[in-house]
């Protein structure tokens, strides 16, 4: 890695951005860089036409492996800005600090750290006593137990993402709109109009 400061793209799945060091845990990181296995996989039916076609494409080559549970693996002031789209509501309320804390930590003083998530108060507003299942769909994001891998085990609002960031040292926040803020790229980042978009500075 360069010396200059870097980008750090939390949870980019197959929307990395060139410029930018984009992470994630998913499986097909593994499965991009052992040769022939989409192909094989594809084969026998275990990934469909777009997931193969994201392959031969060499999207999730360009993934970095991340586990947000543990201390990132940059020096400290050596990251200008990181972007996160639906990955915290993925975390336990106890990891929640720790990895906040690390994000303080590489970013140089004055970078940028933008986080996407579902709006709580939103989906609190869709709970309905006589028809509670789409609160619950979007509450939780899991239908059954093979999606359970994906589901939320936590919620954001404006006001608790503010607190955290405050309390982790960060010394300005903001509440953005869509595609607006000081983050880098975010025309090419932000792709879910519908949630928090919320900017701590160091």
């Amino acid at each position: 890695m360069s010396n200059l400061p870097f980008r750090l793209h939390l949870g980019a799945f197959d929307c990395g951005i060139d410029g930018w060091v984009n992470t994630d845990i998913t499986p097909h990181l593994f499965v991009s860089r052992v040769p022939f296995l989409a192909h094989a996989m594809r084969a026998a039916g275990l990934l469909n036409a777009q997931r193969y076609d994201q392959h031969r494409r060499g999207i999730f080559r360009r993934l970095r492996y991340m586990d947000l549970t543990k201390r990132l693996p940059f020096p400290a002031e050596s990251c200008e800005a990181v972007f996160s789209a639906h990955v915290f509501e993925h975390l336990f309320l106890n990891e929640l600090a720790p990895l906040i804390g690390e994000l303080h930590r590489i970013l140089v003083p004055g970078g940028i750290c933008r986080v996407v998530v579902p709006d709580l108060e939103k989906i609190v507003a869709l709970f309905n006593v006589e028809n509670p299942e789409p609160f619950l769909h979007d509450m939780f994001e899991i239908g059954d137990r093979k999606s359970a891998k994906y589901a939320h085990h936590w919620g954001f609002t404006k006001a608790s993402l503010t607190r955290m960031f405050l309390e982790s040292g960060f010394s300005r926040t903001e509440i953005c709109d869509f595609r607006k803020g000081r983050c880098p790229d975010i025309d090419k980042l932000d792709n879910r109009p519908w949630s928090i978009f919320f900017e701590a500075e160091k």
